[in-house]
This record gives structure tokens, sequence and C-alpha cells, in this order.
């Protein structure tokens, strides 16, 4: 009997639920009663060109939205959606200035089964800044490695400077305009479109401004990588007239690339003189490396360092210094089989200074001129003429400096004939 009574309060309370379902249903599609609600709709704002022409930009270029309150029949209320409705604020139709601006928004389209309370009363603010313009540089980095023996070189633009327009704050927070360029595994010169980005000091990236042109045309030279010996210059003498018994660069090779026809006839890098006068005993000195133009250095700052040894002894007994001056024939190195090489010069001359001692020993067994033809191809070429002498003796000029040298092939005899 009690589990009878439990089974019928709960089919009373399951009909209870039904007919306030039913009830409900009457209500809302019979009766449909008159509702109100609020819906958030976007603004579509329209004429901004019209700010240029008093000099202003927009600087809150966020979506404007507006709550309408709107009105009628319970169905229609709960059923429109913000895209039913088009709200439209015109820029050209007031007068504007610098700072925030009450612009008043129309009711372009609105569903016909409802009303709006509040369209009498419709507003969107609008911050407006002065609108500036200014030139700045590009930065273009480069990132990635090319293959193995190749170096990327500077980038190539077709312009180096931009235009930045906007809002007067962002416009002078901006230093440059930036993009970078991916060179990972080229072994060729790399030629892209890069969209440029402004940015600060930091290199923070600079929103809402306009760049004009971008994006940008880029070329990325890619040169092959190639080690050539340091040579030291010097001039001069010490203090004491004892000539240093060796001065050594640290490192003794640099690696260099750019141009294949400019790296040919790079043979070694000098560095800039070194004034002997202002060395009193051994040590170490920074230099500069003199960079041709077209040469760039590949992992190097452009110094060396010298490591200069003088004997105590020597500097103490005063061992007095000389120079003497030679005529040296020029040899070719390292000349490709199958060619022959003519020197536009065959000789040198060369002044050497050094300790009495060295100088007087010096002479042609000890001492080498040639110039390095192992990267030039048929043709005529511009080399560095390298000479090189035993330590404790040092190059104090040499004329010419540089040489032509013509390549040509072997030309084989022809056989007779019976």
């Amino acid at each position: 009997m009690e589990r009878k009574n439990k089974r019928d309060q709960i089919l009373i309370k399951i009909c209870c639920v039904i007919a306030s379902f039913i009830l409900w249903l009457y209500i809302f599609n019979i009766e449909d009663p008159m509702r109100e609600r609020k819906i958030v709709v976007p603004v579509t704002i329209v004429n901004k060109d019209a700010l240029a022409q008093s000099k202003l930009v927009q600087i809150d270029n966020q979506s404007a939205t507006i709550s309408l309150l709107i009105k009628g029949n319970a169905s229609n209320v709960y059923s429109v959606k913000p895209s039913d409705f088009k709200l439209q604020s015109d820029l050209s139709a007031y007068v504007m200035k610098k700072g925030g601006n009450n612009i008043p928004v129309e009711v372009k389209k609105s569903p016909d089964n409802v009303s709006i309370l509040n369209n009498e009363n419709l507003w969107i603010k609008v911050q407006l800044d002065e609108l500036k313009q200014k030139s700045v540089p590009v930065r273009i980095g480069v990132v990635g490695k090319p293959k193995e023996g190749y170096y990327a070189l500077d980038p190539v633009l077709n312009t180096d400077k931009v235009e930045i327009s906007g809002a007067a704050d962002a416009v002078n927070s901006v230093k440059y305009a930036a993009a970078a360029c991916d060179v990972k595994y080229a072994g060729s010169d790399v030629n892209t479109s890069v969209k440029l980005q402004a940015q600060d000091s930091f290199g923070n990236v600079v929103k809402d401004v306009t760049i004009n042109p971008s994006p940008i045309k880029v070329t990325v030279p890619i040169g092959k990588v190639k080690t050539v010996p340091v040579n030291v210059k010097i001039q001069g003498n010490t203090a004491n007239g004892v000539v240093p018994n060796s001065i050594v660069s640290n490192p003794d090779k640099v690696d260099v690339s750019g141009d294949e026809n400019v790296i040919k006839s790079i043979s070694s890098l000098d560095t800039e003189p070194v004034d002997l006068s202002k060395i009193g005993s051994s040590g170490s000195i920074e230099v500069k490396l003199v960079v041709p133009k077209g040469v760039k250095l590949v992992n190097n700052s452009g110094k060396v360092e010298l490591n200069v040894n003088i004997n105590n002894q020597a500097a103490a007994s005063s061992d007095k210094s000389g120079q003497k001056t030679m005529n040296l024939n020029i040899q070719v190195r390292n000349l490709n089989a199958g060619y022959t090489a003519s020197l536009g010069s065959n000789s040198v001359s060369a002044v050497f200074n050094g300790s009495t001692n060295n100088i007087d020993s010096l002479n042609e067994n000890n001492i080498s001129c040639f110039v390095d033809a192992s990267s030039l191809s048929e043709g005529t070429h511009t080399v560095n003429v390298v000479v090189s002498m035993p330590q404790g003796v040092s190059l104090v000029s040499q004329d010419p400096q540089k040489i032509s040298i013509e390549i040509k092939k072997k030309t084989s005899e022809g056989q007779n004939g019976n």
C-alpha cells in the first residue's frame, strides 16, 4: 500500500510539470506578451578618409558597439540577432577635433517587428589624434645559415627609407622599419619581398601606423668564403733601436667573403701600419685589418691581436737596426694545370727593416715573393703581391703592391699527318 502511494505521488509531480510546460507554451505562443530586451550591436564607421583632410587620425581602431533597448512581442524580441540591425556613424558629417569626439549613430536597418526605444540617444565616442608622417630607415635582418662554405653578405634593398604615417604619439615612437630574410641552406643570392614592421628603439612593434612602401624587394648576396693570411704591416723603429724578434698575428688567418670576382684577387689582408716607435717591450697590441671595398669579414670584428716579442738582451746591448732595399722576382704559385700566366710586372722593389745581423743575412734564399693563382680563372686579374720574410725582419714598403696577371689555357701542338 505504501509503495502504491509513492508511485501515485511521482505520477502527480510529472503531470504538474507537463501541465506547467503546456501553460507556458500557451502563454508564449497564444498570448505572446510584450517584452523589452537589450542587445549589443556593432557600429560601422564610414568616411574615415575625411579625417586626413583635417590632419587627424583615429587612434582607437577597435570595433565600435552600442547597446540597443528593443521592445516587441516576446517571440520577436528573443529571436532577433545583432546582424539584423545596421548602425552607422559618418565622420564626414561633423567637425572633428583632437581628443574625444561624440558621434551620432544612425539606424540604417532594423527588424520591422521590434521597436528601438533609445534610438534618439545613440552615440559612440571616437578618439582622434594629430596625423603625422615621417621617414625612417629600413633594417633587414638575416636569419639562418647558408650552405657550408658560403656567407650572407649585406642585404641590398630597392629603397633604404620608407614613410610612416599615423597618430602622432605612435609615429614619434617609430625608429625604423624592419623585416627578416631567411637564407637557410642558400648557395646563391636570395631574392624576395618582405613586409615591413614599424619598431621602436627597443625593437618593439608599433601598431596602428601605415608604412609606405611595404612590402619591399630585398636581395641578399650569398658569397663564397675564402681563408687568407694576415699580413702585418710595420713602420718606424723601436725607441731603443731594437727590432722585435717576432710579431705574430692572432689569428694569423681570417675568413673573407664577397663577390667571386673580388675575392679571387684577395691573397692576404694587411693590418694597419704598426708604429714600432711606440713599442718599448714585449706585449700584445690590437690593430685593425684593412678590408678592401666589396670584401666582408666572416666571424671577425675587423681587428687582430699582435703578440710582439722583443729580446731584452738584444735591447740591453743596443743592437742597431738597419734597412735594405732588394729587387725580388715575382713567382706564380698554385697555378692550375693546363694554364699559363703572364705578369704585368716581373719584379718588386722591397725595403726591409731589422737588426744589423738580420739585415746582413737577408738574401733571395730566405725571402719569397709571389702571387697566388689558386682561385684565378682564364682572363686578366689584379692580384696582391705577397712578400714573405724571416723572423726579425719587417717589410717597410714594396712597389708595386698589386700587379695584373693574365691566365690563358695552354695550346697543344698539332701532330703532322702522314
